[in-house]
């Protein structure tokens, strides 16, 4: 082969090299991670979050279930509370900076309109600011996992 055809070749492929974009190291792609919703990272993120969580709170009181009460970062459904069809509640405040919101739920009766995990789903649905209606069954039965 000559050093022509050779030279012509490595020219041709820069050509064809050069219509591309630059590639940056800022152009590289981001993998963006579904959050959790009870995780939070910032201070305004965290205070968000006890606001819905309070949303939670109060929409579920008005469904029906009962009115909880708070002891420093806990709200729960008090002991003496007459069991009912709504299921006792448990909500551990996150801390302001890089917490995690604990939850769970407890039915003290044979059964009870929700599951806890029906619940955790709903309370989840408020912390990512998608709430699902506790007043319509159908809305809690079809609510997504977040």
């Amino acid at each position: 082969m000559s050093s022509r055809s050779l030279a012509l070749g490595a020219l041709l492929l820069l050509a064809g090299c050069a219509g591309q974009a630059p590639i940056e190291e800022g152009n590289t792609p981001v993998v963006v991670v579904p959050s959790d919703p009870q995780h939070c990272i910032t201070r305004a993120e965290c205070t968000t979050k006890v606001s819905r969580t309070l949303l939670f709170v109060f929409d579920y009181a008005a469904a029906g279930g009962d009115l909880v009460r708070r002891r420093e970062r806990l709200l729960f459904t008090p002991a003496e509370a007459a069991p009912s069809d709504w299921p006792a509640i448990r909500i551990h405040l996150a801390e302001p900076v890089d917490g995690r919101f604990a939850f769970s739920a407890e039915c003290r009766r044979q059964s009870c309109r929700y599951t806890p995990e029906q619940l955790l789903r709903v309370y989840r649905s408020y912390l990512a600011d998608q709430p699902c209606s506790l007043l319509l069954d159908s809305a809690v039965r079809v609510c997504p996992q977040r």
